[in-house]
């Protein structure tokens, strides 16, 4: 025989086998089982209270603002005027229409606003664009108006002699909002589970350049820094917000955080959590409405997809019918009396099987066996008892592909959200710090070869 032949034949063969082994055999995407934190927390809408003061009109006449909104505005500050007849407030137009007093100053400060945000400008943050402009608008009008009210402060000193042009200046220090909605009143004792529907809320701007009566409201005044967020919450967070008094929340409008004492209040069949807060404030001076997520914890485990996770059904035996095998192995198993076609049983032999998980509570092991069937009978050692395999049981878990072939593996789950699912580490029977699991879990079976 050609030894040249033999060996171009096995190669031959090698390389065939290898072809049809990778054509047949099943391709899986992996996941390698990482570390990581999925954060708990739960969504809703807040009404916001303050202290607020709506302040009116003490008389009729032309309305005109110096003051932008949503400004912080200490005792004294300038807000806006009243003009009776009218006449200082058509000569401030027309100064504010010659465009001439625009100082260097406000020029720089109006400048240095666009370069700043022209930095800071990415295209995910394209809602601020409203935000931003609302504010430069703002600060050219308060620039404006106060440049125009000094060109011309000699005739307004006049009108103000003659008791026809009234300046409104803040009482108090405070910020300063230029909207009313008719809940400025409103706390944490008298709020209702039906003002939380945005539906019916009525917001109406007091910022109206033009003629205002007397006793029409003309501006408000934050003048706490301290706030509230009331929420109304289920039964279930109640009970489990009830053994504390603070948590942390976060705004979703910008995902920043903040940590909130906190009290629960029962009325009209409603539970108030109420969120007390000592900051940022003004960042939210304009809304009623916030939208938060409660964030009431972090669990940290091992992170694995959902599609990866399955379910498989074992069989369950007591664990005190396991025993040793003999051999150098030496592996625990059971001695199987497998059950027949005439309803006898065959001769007992010893078959080794893996164990997926113990039930602690009760002695039981779920186990795996294509040899095992219902029906079956295990024989205890030294004993004539036996137990018949009749019970089963379904396990959450995932396939570990580490060795080429998919392996069952049940999880501990400790928490998951839409996408991800965070499992105990270390658990006996369980998956490790960087293994590999097949990415969709129904795609294989036990036992399976596959091919990440």
């Amino acid at each position: 025989m050609n030894i040249g032949v033999v060996v171009f034949s096995f190669v031959a063969f090698y390389i065939a086998y290898n072809i049809y082994s990778y054509l047949t055999i099943v391709h899986v995407s992996p996941y390698e089982v990482e570390q990581g934190t999925i954060e708990v927390n739960t969504s809703y809408t807040g009404l916001i209270l303050r202290t607020e003061t709506v302040v009116n009109a003490a008389q009729s006449g032309s309305l005109d603002y110096y003051l932008k909104d949503n400004t912080k505005a200490s005792k004294g500050t300038l807000v806006c005027s009243v003009d009776e007849n009218g006449n200082v407030s058509e000569r401030l137009n027309r100064e504010v229409d010659s465009s001439t007093v625009l100082n260097e100053e406000n020029l720089s400060d109006i400048q240095s606003g666009i370069r700043e945000y022209s930095k800071s400008y990415t295209d995910e943050a394209f809602y601020t664009t409203y935000a931003f402009k609302a504010d430069l608008s703002g600060k050219l009008m308060e620039a404006l108006n106060l440049g125009a009210l000094n060109a011309i402060s000699e005739y307004t000193e006049f009108a103000r002699d003659n008791q026809t042009f009234h300046l409104y200046r803040s009482e108090q220090p405070g910020i300063v909002a230029y909207y009313a909605d008719g809940m400025e009143q409103v706390t944490a004792d008298t709020v209702t589970a039906d003002m939380f529907d945005k539906a019916t809320h009525k917001k109406t701007s007091l910022k109206t350049e033009g003629y205002v009566e007397s006793g029409q409201p003309v501006y408000k005044l934050i003048s706490d820094e301290n706030w509230q967020i009331a929420v109304i919450i289920e039964p279930d967070m109640r009970k489990k917000l009830q053994d504390d008094s603070v948590i942390q929340i976060r705004f979703k409008e910008d995902n920043t955080t903040a940590w909130a004492d906190y009290t629960i209040e029962q009325r009209n069949g409603n539970s108030f959590l109420i969120l007390n807060l000592r900051h940022s404030m003004i960042r939210f001076a304009n809304e009623r409405y916030v939208d938060i997520n409660i964030l009431l914890d972090q669990q940290t485990g091992l992170k694995i997809p959902n599609s990866s996770i399955t379910t498989k059904a074992f069989e369950l035996v007591p664990e005190s019918y396991f025993t040793q095998g003999s051999g150098a192995s030496a592996q625990k198993g059971l001695l199987v009396e497998h059950l027949q076609e005439d309803g006898s049983y065959s001769e007992a032999r010893f078959l080794a099987v893996t164990v997926y998980y113990r039930d602690e509570e009760n002695e039981l092991a779920y186990i795996s066996h294509e040899d095992i069937k219902r029906g079956d009978q295990i024989v205890m050692t030294g004993s004539t008892q036996r137990y018949e395999i009749s019970k089963t049981a379904r396990l959450r878990g995932v396939y570990n592909i580490n060795r080429g072939y998919a392996v069952f593996k049940q999880i501990d789950e400790l928490f998951s959200n839409s996408s991800y699912t965070i499992v105990s580490a270390g658990t006996e029977y369980g998956i490790t710090l960087y293994d590999h699991i097949a990415l969709d879990g129904d795609s294989v079976t036990e036992g399976q070869m596959v091919i990440p």
